[in-house]
């Protein structure tokens, strides 16, 4: 498929996988994922686990909201162009906390990082881990081949295929094998479920448009550096954080869907 993006698409890619340089606030930083992820959940129970895992809540992620909109408009765009050209399964690592929200919802929540090489050690630092096998047949729709989609693919070893927000998931729960229970999370502590995964197709929108203010974003930030410190945040700006991501939500899911 290489060929088919643009310098704009493929950009948004790599610095979603973390192919990064420089020394931009927004575009230098290789884990800026843990921060786009997190505004596809409710409330702030994702960036505080993250938080709690060591990870660093980059506040400039959010501060321009132009800038963040324009980054989702060509990774959207890339995901739009993007198809399985075969029957692949993927594999991932992830956290409990978030897989009950994809199970109860039956879709996928943010940008979701398989791998066809297995359940990769990269990901097992989480607390608390699930167990996913992606089974993608061949010309599902909106799912990126990062190997095929990039001239260069600096994580070649991560042979990354990448899921969009607001997938339909039909998910099946199966017993762990004992080599499963041998992939452990970063306290040592084996998986709580494995399960299976069919794909069909993006979940509609049917919704408002909203607007986004700039005082959700600003409440977001002082939060970000609230759990970075270890702090806990004020709940007014809890509640506009939290009100700013639906909007957000809802503005992306209608840009995909």
């Amino acid at each position: 498929m290489y060929g088919n993006l643009s310098s704009a698409e493929e950009n948004a890619i790599r610095f979603y996988i973390g192919d990064v340089s420089g020394n931009d606030v927004f575009f230098s930083d290789p884990k800026a994922y843990v921060v786009l992820n997190s505004l596809f959940f409710p409330d702030i129970t994702t960036e505080s686990a993250r938080a709690g895992e060591g990870k660093y809540l980059n506040p400039a992620i959010i501060a321009d909201i132009p800038r963040l909109m324009g980054f989702f408009e060509s990774l959207f765009s890339a995901f739009k162009k993007s198809v399985i050209t075969e029957n692949i399964l993927t594999y991932r690592v992830e956290r409990m906390a978030d897989y009950n929200l994809i199970r109860e919802r039956s879709t996928s929540i943010s940008m979701t990082s398989t791998s066809v090489s297995g359940f990769l050690n990269a990901y097992r630092d989480r607390r608390g881990i699930a167990l996913m096998r992606f089974s993608l047949s061949e010309n599902t729709p909106c799912c990126i081949n990062i190997s095929s989609s990039l001239p260069y693919y600096s994580k070649q070893e991560e042979a990354e295929v990448l899921l969009p927000p607001f997938m339909k998931l039909d998910i099946e729960e199966i017993h762990l094998t004992r080599n499963e229970t041998e992939i452990t999370d970063s306290d040592g502590k084996p998986p709580y479920i494995s399960c299976t995964v069919k794909t069909s197709g993006i979940d509609k929108y049917s919704g408002n448009i909203p607007v986004l203010f700039s005082d959700g974003s600003e409440a977001g930030q002082r939060i970000y550096n609230a759990l970075n410190n270890n702090e806990l945040p004020d709940e007014s700006d809890i509640e506009l954080y939290s009100h700013w991501k639906r909007d957000l939500q809802k503005i992306l899911h209608s840009m995909l869907a």
